[in-house]
């Protein structure tokens, strides 16, 4: 019943301030609706479990370049059957690599696909809601191909006809039958987005320690730690090394966490993000609380008056933490439905890199926190008025006025440094983040991006099964794409560049002695068509570029990149000399024939890496390649040609992630540009509750000073003095937050170093810009109550005390 009393009560008092109720709700609606909104994001991709059986037990494991200079890399298939039938950590290790296929008929589509050994979905404790996976025999036995589909892929595709397990679908080159569907629960393992599974069929040939190419995940037993299976795989890798020096001397194993492996790459930056959105939660209660103060002040009479008639301490202090919750109440509920708009407007944002982007919702976990956080609010901003001297005191009523005492007038300005100090943190780690990816987009690609379209063609086995049919289709698409108007030059290559796609693998060069085991030099392989050069604007530095003319019954030749050049031939030409190439033909002894710029191909902030690029006449690239287009400046034109061109050669083959090269580039730097576009975000809205929270505390304090101003201007005090007075009052409480600010971010520099490329954690320029920025705008917040302060009429002011 009392609490029904002090609810009444409190609102009450709140319908009668709605200036007060409005500003303090907005306040807190915007702090907690931007931490919920971000703790969706955090909950999503780092708390909640992954979708599989006890996924804690569940690792990827790599093979690892020792020294540290390659912790994830692909595995090759025999290590993979040495591993899974020596180590005794885990209780069952599947391999899986990627696949695609073209589904056929009125609207051609290529999936992204996962070749998978048949144990695959029972190491991640995953069962079909239709159909069956396939066993080891079907594995083994070739011939249609066998799928499982994911739901979406199920749905979208075929209209979720259950009747569709057990027969076939058309794809390019013959069909596929399908053997189930996945639940709409389980996602893909990390770097994928496939749509399909079908056997792994690893036969004898696959056992030879030749290449490198799959992936391999495993269910620890029951008890065993990761550093456990870490210890045994190092065991197993060194015995290795030992029976094949010439091909695993050097490697290890990397035995990962799967939800490590999924989302370690993104934790560092999104609890950056919470952390920074916890400053703004905070700055938001301060300015409640400084609003809370001026109200306890300005209600001391009334809460004196009801001490007088018999209310206790505790009973003041309840009701007062009631109306206090009350508003944080209503801010959680805003938050909330703010939570709701921005957890979709940040999904919608997220780079495609962010993991587990379907899996962020408002859950009971989101709503548990968001209520934790509404009630710690609540009390935090009460409390400080709650442990006022003022409160219930009956001298109040004597004094005739209500009078702040100095303690709460210091706490209040305590609470501003405060705020300018969180707000200066967030600022100069979003001017980092804003000077670093500046940094990052002024990195020359080594190629020129302007007016470049590009279009992924894979060409399906079925209907393209050998190297010259592959070779021609590629041929007549280009030739036909130069003679489209508005096309200025036209070229393929097997990994765009700046993609972060490729393949590598090691070389050496003929005449010299042979590398020891597991010292070759390493470089990337591309393979591109003659016109691919002058399409992209990467410039030939020396000798010449492959022709038409260097087809397969030519003599073998390779360009090679300048970082390739600079490490292996330092100061002399390279021209000339040959390379033996660790690929499909390893024997034989390649010229150089030229030698192009560099080109960032796994991102502007990665260094430029040794390339040797093949001639598309001379290498078995499968028939998967990237059309790059240069045009005269209609992208639209251009795709519009691309398509033009492939379906009159073939309509049953589709195009895929077509896209400007500026969208790449874009898509390149969008791990930072995220975090940066949020915590700018966070930044500004810190600034804004900063100059607010001043603006308040200025506002109150020439209220309370009123009389003394109207003497200091009736003893000939000029109004330019009121209002540096004011203005001083109000630059001192910033410099002391940038002070304190300095402190702080010197202390967390090395949280951001990660996240920056080409400018230090304490860089001094974007702190000097930031805390002008602070400055300017504390002027700002302090015009207002200097001017009124100046406008103080002493007559009036001393006549009325």
């Amino acid at each position: 019943m009392t609490l029904l009393q002090d609810i009444r009560y409190a609102l009450r008092a709140l319908r009668k301030s709605p200036g007060y109720t409005l500003v303090a709700v907005a306040t807190l609606g915007l702090g907690i609706g931007a931490t919920t909104a971000i703790f969706t994001v955090v909950n999503g991709v780092l708390l909640r479990p992954l979708p599989y059986h006890d996924p804690d037990r569940l690792t990827m494991i790599w093979e690892a370049k020792q020294g540290g200079t390659t912790r994830f890399n692909v595995v090759n298939p025999g290590n993979y059957f040495d591993w899974k039938t020596r180590a005794t950590s885990f209780a069952d290790m599947a391999a899986f690599t990627w696949s695609g296929l073209t589904l056929t008929g009125d609207n051609p589509e290529h999936v992204q696909g996962r070749m998978v050994t048949p144990n695959f979905f029972r190491v991640l404790g995953v069962s079909p809601v239709l159909g069956r996976t396939f066993t080891d025999e079907e594995a083994a036995a070739g011939g249609n191909r066998l799928v499982l589909l994911s739901d979406r892929l199920w749905k979208r595709r075929f209209g979720g006809d259950p009747s569709l397990v057990g027969s076939t679908i058309p794809i390019a080159g013959g069909v596929a039958t399908v053997l189930g569907v996945l639940p709409a629960s389980f996602q893909p393992l990390p770097w994928g987005d496939e749509e399909y599974w079908e056997p792994f069929q690893l036969d004898a040939g696959a056992l030879a320690r030749r290449g490198r190419y799959s992936q391999v995940i495993a269910r620890l037993r029951e008890g065993v730690t990761p550093a456990v299976a870490q210890a045994e795989m190092n065991r197993i890798t060194a015995t290795l090394s030992q029976e094949y020096p010439g091909f695993n001397t050097g490697w290890g194993a990397n035995v990962v966490p799967l939800a490590e492996q999924v989302s370690g790459s993104v934790r560092r930056p999104l609890l950056i993000l919470m952390g920074a959105v916890a400053l703004v939660l905070l700055i938001a209660c301060a300015n409640l609380t400084n609003l809370m103060l001026g109200r306890a002040v300005s209600r001391s009479r009334e809460f004196a008056i009801r001490a007088a008639l018999g209310a206790g301490r505790h009973r003041l202090a309840v009701q007062w933490l009631t109306e206090s919750l009350l508003l944080a109440a209503a801010g959680g509920g805003v938050g909330v439905l703010l939570a709701f708009l921005g957890a979709d407007l940040l999904t919608r944002a997220a780079p495609g890199g962010v993991p587990r982007l379907r899996e962020i919702a408002v859950d009971w976990r989101v709503l548990g926190a968001a209520a934790l956080t509404t009630l710690a609010s609540g009390a935090l901003v009460a409390l400080p008025a709650l442990l006022r001297r003022g409160i219930g005191q009956v001298e109040v009523l004597r004094a005739g006025q209500s009078t702040p005492d100095g303690r709460t007038g210091r706490f209040r300005s305590a609470l501003v440094v405060g705020q300018v100090t969180l707000a200066l943190v967030l600022l100069f780690g979003a001017g980092l983040l804003i000077r670093s990816l500046a940094r990052l987009v002024a990195v020359d690609p080594g190629f020129d991006p302007s007016n470049l379209v590009t279009a992924q063609i894979d060409l399906p086995q079925g209907g393209y099964p050998d190297r010259s049919k592959q070779e021609l289709f590629f041929s007549e698409l280009l030739e036909r794409l130069r003679a489209s108007p508005g096309v200025v030059d036209a070229g393929a290559v097997s990994f765009l560049p700046i993609t972060g796609a490729g393949a590598a693998t090691s070389f050496s060069v003929a005449g010299r002695p042979a590398p020891a085991p597991g010292q070759a030099p390493v470089a990337e392989i591309r393979i591109v068509d003659p016109g691919y050069f002058s399409a992209m604007r990467i410039p030939l530095l020396r000798g010449r570029l492959a022709t038409s003319a260097d087809a397969d019954s030519a003599a073998p030749v390779v360009m090679v990149n300048a970082a390739l050049a600079r490490a292996m031939w330092p100061g002399a030409d390279p021209v000339g000399q040959r390379l033996l190439v660790d690929w499909w033909d390893a024997e034989t002894a390649r010229q150089v024939i030229g030698v192009v710029g560099d080109v960032h191909q796994h991102g502007l902030d990665e260094e430029v890496r040794p390339a040797i690029y093949y001639p598309i006449g001379q290498s078995p690239f499968g028939g998967s390649m990237t059309v790059v287009v240069r045009t005269r400046g209609d992208a639209a034109a251009a795709t519009t040609a691309i398509r033009e061109a492939v379906r009159g050669l073939d309509r049953d083959i589709p195009l895929s992630d077509v896209a400007t090269m500026y969208t790449h580039l874009a898509a390149s730097t969008s791990d930072r540009r995220y975090p940066m576009l949020l915590l700018t975000v966070f930044a500004g809205l810190a600034l804004v509750l900063a100059a607010i929270g001043l603006y308040g505390v200025l506002t109150f304090t020439v209220g309370q000073r009123t009389r003394e101003l109207g003497v200091r201007i009736a003893l000939g005090a000029r109004p330019g003095d009121v209002v540096r007075l004011v203005l001083g009052s109000g630059i001192r409480l910033t410099l002391a937050g940038i002070l304190l600010g300095t402190a702080v971010t010197s202390a967390l520099g090395g949280v951001m170093t990660k996240l920056l490329y080409g400018i230090p954690a304490t860089d001094p320029l974007t702190f000097v810009v930031v805390a002008m920025v602070l400055l300017a705008v504390a002027l700002v917040a302090s015009v207002i109550p200097a001017r009124r302060a100046a406008r103080v009429d002493p007559m009036i002011v001393l006549r009325d005390g």
